[in-house]
């Protein structure tokens, strides 16, 4: 009796109904209901936002190249400047992402007409060049027999912003190829030196 008249006391409606009157009780439905499922659009939230960051890495890896390799098929010859230019340019490309950390490799292959496209020579940035008259694999029509293409590769580690939703370091890669546009194989002229990322090849 003393908790029945307690419960009338602290809720009106819950008069006469004893401890029956708790499963009609219908306050505070909302917070628990929002208590259920607010971890969950929690997490669809920072997805959304992880995903997008992800998106734009990977536009940036994209873009840095396709213009090396464009930049590069443009030339004649490529000389250690025209390299370090290249890579400077890349930089800036890949803001607001870090270049100095991302693997990027410019090469030129050419097929004497033999079916065996082969490496004439290759640059690098934080990963390991060709050697030259090295055997590639390349994907079918994208090598004129006999002819050149020029293969630039990009990849970039992307760390997770929140490290929750997505693997704490995710890579991310692209690799274009391109016909020379003058002439049909690019020439590689060094000089004595090194340039801005290490000894050429």
């Amino acid at each position: 009796m003393k908790i029945s008249w307690l419960l009338s006391t602290l809720n009106p409606r819950l008069k006469w109904r004893g401890f029956r009157g708790l499963c009609y009780n219908e306050q505070g439905i909302s917070a628990v209901e929002f208590a259920l499922i607010a971890p969950l659009l929690i997490l669809l939230y920072l997805g959304s936002i992880e995903l997008s960051l992800l998106m734009q890495a990977d536009r940036r890896v994209t873009q840095t190249s396709a213009s090396l390799g464009d930049l590069t098929a443009r030339l004649t010859t490529v000389t250690d400047t025209d390299m370090e230019e290249m890579f400077a340019a890349a930089k800036i490309l890949m803001a607001p992402y870090d270049a100095d950390a991302a693997e990027m490799r410019i090469s030129s292959i050419v097929d004497n007409g033999d079916g065996n496209p082969r490496v004439a020579w290759s640059e690098a940035h934080n990963m390991t060049a060709y050697s030259k008259g090295e055997t590639v694999t390349l994907p079918d029509g994208i090598m004129p027999s006999p002819g050149s293409v020029i293969m630039a590769e990009v990849s970039y580690d992307y760390a997770s912003q929140f490290g929750y939703i997505v693997s704490t370091s995710t890579t991310i890669s692209d690799k274009f190829y391109l016909r020379p546009r003058r002439v049909s194989e690019i020439a590689r002229v060094t000089t004595a030196g090194s340039n801005s990322f290490g000894p050429t090849s």
